[in-house]
């Protein structure tokens, strides 16, 4: 009896515990279903402010940011001016104490060691005024008078090709305004200028640098990899476009009050033998040739929908179309260290990847669907990199070249007209050409007013085969 009463005692105490358990669950249940009322009303609120407003998927937590500034960090080794031999020394000073700077005292005597500082600098400006006195000379053959033409003398101006170079470069490469060329003219070389001139002197360039550019865009024509890129522009206040065309010897830039392809047939015909680098606007579709598109382009907005998607979706389409590309990416560059048979059968496995993921069911969600459709179109024109050498995966080229434009036109630099805007940009071009080159700009625009003013053809500012 003592058993079966201890038994019931026991289980009595089970039941009360259960029972306890039971209303503990029920009040965590009660908790859970607050706390997801309150996350529905807030962001039904934050819904309501931003239309936006897309709940994140839970994504793995970001790793620490590296300081790059800090010595250790740094990804190159920095930049060293090599300091001048002592045969390039044009200035000597000897440099001798009046007092000592320990206890003042003047009763100082030479000693033979010395330390040697050497300091670059610039020469102090100054103004050179040319006089150009053209002597009449008579020729016995024809009984008729003539005068000659000195070297760098510019018919009927007042101002030469040096100052007007400057004025040229400031303006369309530098990006400073007319009144800042003028006040630099000013203050370190002592030569009055009004913004009018300065502004004929960039006109002039621009005309000399006119029949260069078009020799570059036939050049750039007959290339086996040509960039491509556009950015907005302004003239006189309405918005228009700035085109850039390139490949790693050259720069060609444009500036069109559109951004159709009538542009792009106007600048690289109708078709191309080489490959054209581009983003994916519509556009670059009207030029028949071997097309690369820019995978940083795609993975950029890929990375914005994987932090604002569905993680369902995520896991679904965008992560593997990532994962794809960047190993598309990363077998590029490691093109050299990998035999020909190896190389084939990875590049065959990129491109069985994306015949996977394009060639199945289509995703449902908009965005998804999306990419799904940009990725089924351009299929052709991803991995167009993996069978050239000489083509890149990504248009950085191209932005780099276009990046100083939308500087200028962040700073206000624009145009007020349209010749105007075409000075700007066949300078711009030449610029930009000459520093791919590691040529001087002024050195280049001395010898193009020389060959101008004897009648020949001009010369191009490049060193190498563009091709």
């Amino acid at each position: 009896m003592d058993d079966q009463q201890k038994v019931v005692g026991r289980v009595a105490a089970l039941e009360r515990e259960l029972a306890e358990l039971r209303r503990l669950l029920a009040e965590r249940d009660a908790l859970l279903a607050e706390r997801d009322a309150r996350i529905a009303e807030l962001e039904e609120e934050l819904r309501r402010r931003d239309k936006n407003y897309r709940p994140k998927p839970n994504s793995p937590p970001r790793k620490k940011s590296v300081d790059r500034r800090r010595k250790g960090q740094r990804r190159h080794g920095g930049f060293f001016r090599q300091q001048p031999q002592a045969a390039e020394v044009t200035h000597h000073h000897d440099v001798y104490a009046d007092s000592c700077p320990h206890c003042q005292g003047s009763n100082l005597t030479p000693t033979k060691d010395f330390t040697d500082h050497v300091q670059v600098d610039l020469p102090e400006p100054k103004l050179e005024v040319h006089r150009f006195r053209r002597h009449v000379m008579h020729c016995p053959d024809c009984n008729r008078t003539c005068q000659g033409r000195a070297d760098l003398e510019l018919p009927g101006a007042h101002v030469g090709p040096r100052a007007r170079w400057l004025a040229a470069y400031a303006r369309a490469h530098l990006g400073i305004s007319l009144g800042k060329t003028t006040a630099l003219f000013a203050e370190w070389f002592g030569l009055a200028e009004s913004r009018a001139g300065v502004l004929g002197h960039v006109k002039w360039a621009g005309k000399l640098c006119d029949p260069v550019v078009q020799k570059l865009l036939e050049i750039l024509r007959t290339s086996s990899v040509v960039f491509a890129d556009e950015t907005g522009w302004r003239i006189n206040g309405k918005n228009v476009w700035a085109w850039c065309f390139g490949n790693p010897q050259l720069a060609v830039f444009l500036i069109h009050q559109h951004r159709n392809r009538a542009v792009l047939h106007a600048a690289l015909g109708d078709t191309l033998p080489g490959v054209l680098v581009s983003d994916f606007y519509a556009v670059y579709d009207g030029i028949d040739c071997l097309k690369q598109r820019c995978l940083v382009h795609l993975l950029r907005e890929l990375h914005r929908l994987r932090e604002t998607l569905p993680a369902r979706s995520v896991s679904y389409f965008i992560q593997p179309v990532m994962d794809l590309l960047q190993d598309a990416i990363a077998l590029g560059k490691r093109r050299g260290t990998m035999g020909a048979k190896a190389y084939a059968a990875a590049r065959q496995s990129i491109h069985d990847r994306l015949d996977a993921l394009i060639g199945g069911k289509s995703p449902r969600q908009a965005d998804c669907l999306r990419m799904w459709h940009r990725l089924f179109k351009h299929c052709g024109e991803l991995f167009t990199f993996l069978d050239h050498a000489d083509v890149p995966s990504d248009n950085s080229a191209a932005e780099r070249d276009i990046r100083s434009v939308a500087a200028a036109r962040s700073d206000g630099g624009v145009n007020r007209t349209a010749w105007g805007a075409t000075a700007f940009a066949n300078i711009k071009s030449v610029v930009r050409t000459c520093q791919k080159q590691g040529r001087g700009f002024v050195d280049y625009g001395l010898s193009l007013v020389r060959a101008t003013l004897a009648g020949q053809p001009p010369p191009l500012p490049l060193l190498i085969d563009s091709s």
